[in-house]
């Protein structure tokens, strides 16, 4: 089912539309993200809200998230409660898990979200990304323990070059010796004559 009224923002922001006063939350796809949650920290009724700007923070045992707030305007209700409620809100973030209620310096501004089919498709394009990258990662990965490989190969070569050298360089050393010994053995004899 559709959610009509509901737009959407770039940073998971949901908005839900009624007038001139908007509720904002935040979508299921960044409560996944963020993982299981532990702090909430909503801002003042009374207090402007500047569309880019952060408005609060979310903290998860992983990250604190900034809030980027979607819209500018002048919050009219904060749900005080949802910060000892996250696990309702990370079970349903629809709703009774909204933030702040502002109220709009302008409606045009509305016009800039995302309705739910854009968002979908966005959400689908940042997990093909993801895939992409996490494929270019394990390619270049692979890559790696390929010259990982070639460079163990070439070390290896080397070392046993090496040893082939010594191996001729010790024959050749008792090649020497055994001429020595004979050398020694003919002087020896001569010098007994």
């Amino acid at each position: 089912m559709k959610k009509a009224k509901i737009k959407y923002t770039p940073k998971h922001n949901w908005v839900e539309l009624k007038r001139k006063v908007v509720a904002i939350g935040i979508t299921d796809y960044l409560t996944g993200e963020l993982g299981d949650l532990i702090d909430l920290c909503l801002p003042k009724v009374g207090e402007e809200l500047i569309s880019g700007i952060s408005y609060g923070e979310i903290e998860s045992i992983n990250i604190l998230h900034d809030l980027i707030a979607p819209l500018s305007g002048e919050i009219v209700k904060v749900n005080s409660d949802l910060a000892t409620s996250l696990k309702a809100l990370q079970k349903d973030p629809y709703g009774e898990s909204w933030f702040i209620k502002i109220r709009l310096e302008e409606t045009d501004s509305l016009d800039s979200l995302m309705d739910e089919d854009e968002y979908e498709e966005y959400i689908k394009s940042i997990k093909k990304k993801r895939k992409d990258a996490g494929k270019k990662k394990k390619k270049v990965e692979v890559k790696k323990d390929v010259e990982k490989k070639k460079k163990a190969v070439a070390k290896s070569k080397k070392v046993v070059a090496t040893s082939k050298k010594v191996v001729a360089t010790s024959k050749k050393v008792v090649a020497t010796s055994k001429k020595v010994e004979k050398k020694k053995k003919t002087v020896a004899k001569s010098k007994k004559k």
